[in-house]
């Protein structure tokens, strides 16, 4: 680098200066041109050979055009320092040096980010208003003048006006492939730079020649000269695939590029009309043009934005449904059903207005899943719903907690035992799922509120319908209890997981296993997501039990610290081990933690106990964590964030609050929910939802990770998408840290399957 700029300084003074007469000036320019892009072209094809795929071929498209350049410059310095004469126009060397602009011109289209559908049409219209604008300026200064010139032969015309028009072609390409990049990139910005430089020596070149003005060593060598340089440079200062976690927010300003020739176009004509200058035709017409394209692109985007506004509007309206409503079975979920409980609770507490909650269990209906499998099973909660929903008023409240559980809400009177009696007889009779008759009883527990009795919490009606639903379950299938006093309360039972866990805890018996997150492009391994297992008297105790359990009982603290430790000994023990440091590791923080103040410098500590870099480690948080107390939220992530820990929203799409809370949390990336994942590849809705969820997660500058990838089908189309990183059973499944060593190490071969048209690649390890 120092010396490529001490030898463009050098050739700087001597033509600035004319130090030694014209014949030093003629050879130091020939010389130095003819070496530059020879340097450039030998750089161009060193880093060819060590990048591989679209980048390979660029660069190799850029070195034969710099070859071409520096042959033709050869022929030139010929006839001009050996020969002794000037060189003929045209002639051979003209061949070599118009050879650049084609190179230049495939090695940019090589380039390109590749669009959605969605995209294309705002691409055309930055193209042509890009090639309009730049049009205008070539034409004023240097392609107008070529044209007016015409005085020799229809292939000497030819071949000067190649030069300017084939350099539009070329800055043209330039500003949307620079306009089109997601992340600052040097070794791009030099070749954009020294192609710049090139095209404007080019269109001087011309100039001059058409005006019989040019001889070797005028100042517009110069041009050429610093272009080759920033050329030759480039490819060392470039990287030899492009960049994993480019800077998404950098990208706000490229997007803008196309409107810099605009401007310069602009201003080019109103400087010719200061000047008395009154702009021709082709001026006219094309500044004409420029301005009809900027309206129309402006007109464009107004539209999209609508249509996105509209997209998410109604995708919201569908998370707010979803928020509150069971995607099976369509009845209300637990939010919502909670939500009326309080509701009903605070008429009893004004009105003295009686009410009950009833609890459903189905009766073996594990058996049912085991056996016929979970489809069968949702088919058979469906036809429960449907009865269940005949069987009560319009006026109840109908909802599904979770797996088989079912609640009811009795506001409006009436005899609640005979209701769940009721409830009990529907469920009698056989339900026909899988194209068989499955008999299937429920157990029915049943809370009243008198009205004259004082008003309970929601927690207590709640759990006294859930123990006296456990209660019916001891009793006998199908039948229900009424909740008396003295029946054992869910406090009870979290008490037996307390103590359980807390032993768990101080022994040990808590381990980790690692799921990938993968570059769904090229099958880079980008980090892991932790996640918690427990082993209770040799079987699995689910997730979904003991971390709830967690929360309730005030163990999860103790449970996020043992986790945040093994995660900090992990990485640390990978690092000693000399596997690759670029990847991060995950874990999740539950709701309370992310509001706890201490957190941030309890994770500083267990980073710095194992000496472990921040950057390394990701906490993801949910939105509800954000919501219990957003002040303390804001201040505990700000600060995680200051000293370089990653924040992600996980299940991002199935929160139901104000999306504004986002813009106060310094994530860094969010997960789609699987959810949105599990059906984009069979129903175009859900398809075009999950693309308005990408674009709104890169318009935040976020990196945006898929969650649930289990199928081919989903991978391929979350790639159309322009989604490119994933998580899911087909790209790994969740193992401990053992089996990912070969994989850290370089010995195992990607997780990530080829698009179907490519050869099949071979898994990850898999537990």
């Amino acid at each position: 680098m120092v010396a490529a700029s001490i030898g463009v300084v050098g050739v700087a003074v001597v033509l600035l200066t004319g130090f030694g007469g014209r014949g030093t000036v003629r050879g130091v320019a020939d010389i130095s041109e003819m070496v530059f892009a020879a340097g450039a072209a030998a750089t161009a094809g060193w880093r060819a050979y060590n990048t591989r795929g679209r980048l390979r071929l660029s660069w190799a498209a850029l070195a034969g055009g710099c070859g071409g350049w520096a042959l033709g410059e050869g022929v030139w310095s010929w006839y001009e320092l050996v020969v002794g004469r000037a060189t003929p126009f045209p002639s051979l060397a003209d061949l070599g040096f118009l050879l650049f602009p084609v190179g230049a011109s495939v090695a940019l289209a090589l380039r390109a980010t590749r669009v959605s559908t969605g995209d294309r049409r705002r691409s055309l219209l930055d193209s042509l208003t890009v090639t309009a604008s730049l049009t205008v300026v070539s034409w004023t200064t240097a392609l107008g003048a070529v044209a007016d010139a015409r005085d020799n032969s229809l292939f000497s015309f030819v071949v000067s006006m190649g030069y300017p028009a084939l350099d539009l072609a070329v800055l043209t390409l330039l500003v949307i492939v620079l306009s089109r990049s997601t992340s600052t990139r040097v070794g791009l910005v030099l070749v954009g730079l020294g192609i710049a430089a090139i095209a404007l020596a080019d269109s001087a070149f011309a100039y001059l020649t058409a005006t019989g003005t040019y001889e070797t060593g005028v100042i517009a060598d110069l041009g050429w000269v610093v272009g080759f340089a920033l050329l030759m440079l480039a490819p060392v200062f470039a990287h030899p695939a492009p960049e994993d976690g480019a800077d998404v927010a950098s990208h706000v300003a490229p997007s803008r590029l196309p409107y810099v020739p605009v401007v310069l176009a602009l201003t080019v004509v109103v400087s010719g009309l200061v000047q008395g200058r009154t702009p021709d035709l082709v001026v006219t017409s094309l500044a004409g043009l420029t301005v009809a394209l900027v309206l129309l692109r402006q007109y464009s985007f107004m539209c999209e934005n609508a249509q996105l506004v509209t997209t998410l509007s109604e995708r919201e309206e569908q998370l707010r449904h979803q928020a509150f409503h069971d995607a099976l079975t369509g009845l209300a979920n637990r939010a919502l059903f909670q939500d009326r409980v309080m509701h009903a609770l605070d008429l009893h507490r004004r009105d003295m207005r009686s009410l009950a909650v009833l609890f459903c269990d189905l009766d073996d209906f594990k058996l049912v899943n085991d056996t016929l499998g979970h489809q069968v099973g949702d088919e058979l909660l469906v036809r429960v719903a449907e009865r269940l929903r005949g069987a009560l008023r319009s006026g109840d409240t109908l909802a599904r907690l979770g797996g088989d559980e079912f609640a009811v809400l009795l506001e409006d009177g009436g005899d609640p035992w005979s209701v769940a009696r009721q409830v009990v007889d529907v469920m009698a009779s056989s339900f026909t799922a899988g194209g068989r008759a499955l008999a299937v009883h429920a157990s029915v527990g049943l809370t009243v509120v008198e009205r004259e009795a004082p008003t309970p919490t929601a927690a207590t009606v709640l759990a006294q319908a859930d123990t006296a639903m456990y209660a019916a379950k001891r009793t006998g299938k199908g039948c229900f209890r009424a909740f008396e006093p003295g029946m054992e309360l869910t406090e009870v039972r979290d008490e037996s997981l307390r103590r359980r866990l807390s032993s768990a805890l101080a022994q040990g018996r808590i381990s980790l296993v690692y799921q990938p997150i993968m570059d769904m492009t090229d099958g880079v391994l980008l980090g892991f997501e932790a996640l918690a297992r427990w082993k209770e008297n040799g079987q699995d105790v689910p997730p979904d039990v003991f971390v709830p359990g967690a929360e309730r009982t005030g163990l999860i603290g103790a449970l996020t610290e043992l986790v945040l430790d093994q995660v900090c000994a992990q990485v640390a023990a990978w690092d000693r081990a000399g596997v690759r440091r670029d990847f991060t590791v995950a874990m999740n923080v539950s709701p309370r933690t992310v509001v706890d103040r201490a957190f941030p410098d309890q994770v500083m500590a267990a980073l710095r106990r194992h000496g472990v870099p921040a950057g390394r480690l990701v906490l993801e948080i949910t939105e509800s964590g954000l919501l219990t107390d957003l002040d303390a939220a804001h201040d505990v992530t700000r600060r995680l964030d200051a000293h370089g820990i990653g924040l992600s929203l996980d299940d991002f799409g199935t929160g139901y609050s104000s999306l504004t809370h986002l813009s106060r949390i310094p994530l860094r990336s969010l997960k789609i929910d699987q959810a949105f994942v599990e059906g984009l590849d069979r129903d175009e809705r859900q398809s075009r939802f999950t693309d308005a969820l990408l674009r709104f997660g890169a318009n935040l500058g976020l990196e945006v990770i898929a969650e649930g990838v289990e199928r081919v089908e989903q991978l391929d189309r979350l790639r159309q998408l322009g989604c490119d990183r994933g998580q899911g059973f087909l790209l790994g499944r969740p193992a401990p840290a053992l089996a990912w060593d070969a994989l850290l190490a370089g010995s195992a071969a990607s997780a990530v399957p080829r698009p179907r048209s490519e050869a099949p690649a071979t898994t990850s390890p898999e537990t």
